[in-house]
């Protein structure tokens, strides 16, 4: 697994030993990242469920302005850990939390987010709260995109307000779908 684009392009990321945890295929996040294009720059993003980090270190690479990752399985939060290790540590933070308990804390502080990544593991209802909770929040602002991967033969989670499905593609077992408040 490497970074795909950016300022730290072709660099290795570890990921820990096991099944545990499923890092986003470099082609996955090729195509996710070809999607958001210029989106990226300067954007305050949110790695919810981060495992490796890969998807907070992409954005960075490619020119967002900081990064939470949000990672609770210790293992992974060491890994993950090691690999941010590219970036400045102003540009970063990690939440060794569940993702409920950080998305409280994040609102808590009223963090504004312009782009976040939802990429649970498979199979354990973890999608569609974190989702609801994150929306509810209003953490995202206004032109901001939620991306969630989940199970292809999952159907994507369910918008509340004003947010809609914008698109979703499929790359074998994961699809990526997208969520924005559409223009008025």
């Amino acid at each position: 697994m490497r970074i795909i684009a950016g300022k730290w392009r072709g660099r290795r990321l570890s990921a820990p030993k096991g099944k545990r945890t499923r890092p986003t295929s470099d082609r996955t996040r090729e195509a996710l990242f070809s999607i958001l294009g210029d989106f990226v720059h300067g954007a305050t993003v949110l790695d919810l469920f981060g495992g490796t980090g890969s998807l907070g270190l992409e954005s960075l690479s490619r020119g967002a302005a900081h990064a939470t990752f949000v990672e609770k399985d210790r293992t992974a939060a060491t890994v993950l850990s090691e690999n941010v290790q590219l970036a400045p540590s102003e540009t970063y933070r990690i939440l060794t939390l569940p993702a409920q308990k950080a998305l409280q804390l994040l609102e808590r502080e009223a963090i504004s987010l312009n782009l976040v990544f939802l990429d649970p593991p498979y199979h354990q209802n973890l999608l569609q709260p974190s989702f609801t909770t994150l929306l509810e929040s209003g953490m995202v602002k206004t032109n901001g995109i939620v991306v969630c991967e989940h199970f292809s033969k999952d159907i994507p989670p369910t918008p509340s307000g004003p947010w809609c499905l914008t698109e979703t593609r499929t790359f074998g077992e994961a699809s990526i779908s997208f969520f924005e408040v559409p223009d008025t």
